[in-house]
Protein backbone atom coordinates (compact mmCIF):
# COMPACT_ATOMS: atom_id res chain seq x y z
CA UNK A 1 0.00 0.00 0.00
CA UNK A 2 1.37 3.38 -0.95
CA UNK A 3 2.06 6.11 1.62
CA UNK A 4 -0.47 8.30 -0.22
CA UNK A 5 -3.21 5.74 0.34
CA UNK A 6 -2.29 5.44 4.02
CA UNK A 7 -2.92 9.19 4.20
CA UNK A 8 -6.43 8.82 2.75
CA UNK A 9 -5.76 9.20 -0.99
CA UNK A 10 -7.81 7.06 -3.36
CA UNK A 11 -6.83 6.48 -7.00
CA UNK A 12 -9.08 7.77 -9.75
CA UNK A 13 -9.95 5.82 -12.87
CA UNK A 14 -10.21 7.52 -16.26
CA UNK A 15 -12.37 5.82 -18.87
CA UNK A 16 -12.21 6.59 -22.60
CA UNK A 17 -15.14 5.47 -24.76
CA UNK A 18 -14.87 4.78 -28.50
CA UNK A 19 -17.91 4.92 -30.72
CA UNK A 20 -18.49 3.96 -34.34
CA UNK A 21 -21.64 5.30 -35.95
CA UNK A 22 -23.01 6.17 -32.52
CA UNK A 23 -22.46 2.66 -31.13
CA UNK A 24 -20.04 2.00 -28.28
CA UNK A 25 -17.36 -0.37 -29.60
CA UNK A 26 -14.72 -0.09 -26.94
CA UNK A 27 -14.05 1.42 -23.56
CA UNK A 28 -10.67 1.61 -21.90
CA UNK A 29 -10.40 2.29 -18.18
CA UNK A 30 -7.03 3.30 -16.77
CA UNK A 31 -6.59 3.58 -13.01
CA UNK A 32 -4.21 6.13 -11.60
CA UNK A 33 -0.97 4.42 -10.50
CA UNK A 34 -0.92 3.40 -6.83
CA UNK A 35 2.69 4.49 -6.46
CA UNK A 36 3.90 7.89 -7.65
CA UNK A 37 7.60 8.42 -8.39
CA UNK A 38 8.11 9.87 -4.89
CA UNK A 39 6.48 6.79 -3.33
CA UNK A 40 8.78 4.47 -5.29
CA UNK A 41 11.83 6.52 -4.33
CA UNK A 42 10.80 6.35 -0.67
CA UNK A 43 10.25 2.59 -0.86
CA UNK A 44 13.61 1.97 -2.54
CA UNK A 45 15.39 4.18 -0.01
CA UNK A 46 13.69 2.28 2.82
CA UNK A 47 14.76 -1.09 1.39
CA UNK A 48 18.34 0.14 0.96
CA UNK A 49 18.41 1.51 4.51
CA UNK A 50 17.01 -1.69 6.03
CA UNK A 51 19.63 -3.70 4.13
CA UNK A 52 22.35 -1.56 5.71
CA UNK A 53 21.25 -2.34 9.28
CA UNK A 54 22.50 -5.37 11.21
CA UNK A 55 20.40 -7.57 13.48
CA UNK A 56 21.19 -5.41 16.52
CA UNK A 57 20.05 -2.21 14.81
CA UNK A 58 23.48 -0.74 14.06
CA UNK A 59 24.81 0.28 10.66
CA UNK A 60 26.70 -2.60 9.07
CA UNK A 61 29.22 -0.11 7.69
CA UNK A 62 30.12 0.62 11.32
CA UNK A 63 29.85 -2.87 12.80
CA UNK A 64 31.96 -4.42 10.04
CA UNK A 65 34.53 -1.64 9.96
CA UNK A 66 38.09 -2.38 11.10
CA UNK A 67 37.61 0.67 13.34
CA UNK A 68 35.14 -1.39 15.42
CA UNK A 69 37.57 -4.27 16.04
CA UNK A 70 37.50 -4.80 19.83
CA UNK A 71 41.15 -5.92 19.74
CA UNK A 72 42.25 -2.50 18.46
CA UNK A 73 42.22 -0.47 21.65
CA UNK A 74 43.48 2.67 19.92
CA UNK A 75 40.24 2.96 17.90
CA UNK A 76 37.41 5.06 19.29
CA UNK A 77 34.48 2.98 17.96
CA UNK A 78 33.29 0.38 20.46
CA UNK A 79 30.30 -1.88 20.98
CA UNK A 80 29.26 -2.97 24.45
CA UNK A 81 26.95 -5.92 25.05
CA UNK A 82 24.01 -5.68 27.44
CA UNK A 83 21.96 -8.64 28.50
CA UNK A 84 20.95 -11.30 28.56
CA UNK A 85 17.35 -10.40 27.90
CA UNK A 86 14.71 -13.08 27.71
CA UNK A 87 12.14 -13.24 24.96
CA UNK A 88 9.76 -15.63 26.72
CA UNK A 89 7.63 -16.04 23.61
CA UNK A 90 10.67 -17.20 21.62
CA UNK A 91 11.78 -19.46 24.50
CA UNK A 92 8.39 -21.21 24.56
CA UNK A 93 8.55 -21.69 20.77
CA UNK A 94 12.08 -23.10 20.81
CA UNK A 95 11.34 -25.31 23.85
CA UNK A 96 8.39 -26.80 21.97
CA UNK A 97 10.58 -27.52 18.95
CA UNK A 98 13.04 -29.28 21.30
CA UNK A 99 10.14 -31.25 22.83
CA UNK A 100 8.96 -32.30 19.38
CA UNK A 101 12.44 -33.40 18.28
CA UNK A 102 12.92 -35.41 21.50
CA UNK A 103 9.93 -37.58 20.54
CA UNK A 104 12.00 -39.14 17.74
CA UNK A 105 14.90 -41.59 18.07
CA UNK A 106 18.32 -39.90 18.06
CA UNK A 107 19.34 -41.85 14.94
CA UNK A 108 16.20 -40.74 13.08
CA UNK A 109 15.64 -37.02 13.69
CA UNK A 110 12.65 -35.43 11.97
CA UNK A 111 13.12 -33.33 8.87
CA UNK A 112 11.75 -29.96 9.97
CA UNK A 113 12.29 -28.19 6.65
CA UNK A 114 9.18 -26.11 6.15
CA UNK A 115 7.88 -26.67 9.68
CA UNK A 116 7.15 -23.70 11.87
CA UNK A 117 5.65 -23.05 15.26
CA UNK A 118 3.41 -20.23 16.34
CA UNK A 119 2.71 -19.10 19.86
CA UNK A 120 -0.42 -17.79 21.47
CA UNK A 121 -0.50 -15.07 24.09
CA UNK A 122 -2.80 -16.08 26.94
CA UNK A 123 -3.86 -13.65 29.63
CA UNK A 124 -2.83 -10.04 30.14
CA UNK A 125 0.21 -8.23 31.42
CA UNK A 126 -0.78 -5.83 34.15
CA UNK A 127 0.48 -2.28 33.73
CA UNK A 128 1.75 -2.44 37.32
CA UNK A 129 4.15 -5.25 36.38
CA UNK A 130 5.25 -3.42 33.23
CA UNK A 131 6.18 -0.31 35.24
CA UNK A 132 7.86 -2.43 37.91
CA UNK A 133 9.96 -4.19 35.28
CA UNK A 134 10.93 -0.88 33.67
CA UNK A 135 12.03 0.40 37.08
CA UNK A 136 14.11 -2.75 37.65
CA UNK A 137 15.94 -2.39 34.34
CA UNK A 138 16.81 1.26 35.02
CA UNK A 139 18.32 0.67 38.47
CA UNK A 140 21.77 -0.11 37.05
CA UNK A 141 21.91 2.98 34.83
Amino acid sequence: MSPRRLNGWEPTTTTVYEYEDGVLVRSLSTPEPEFADDDLDLMLASVAFEASIGRNGHLLSHTMSPEADPQKYEHSLRYVAHGPFWDWDEKVRLDDIDRYRAEFPKDSPPNLNGAYWVTEEIGELSTERVHSHADDTNEDS
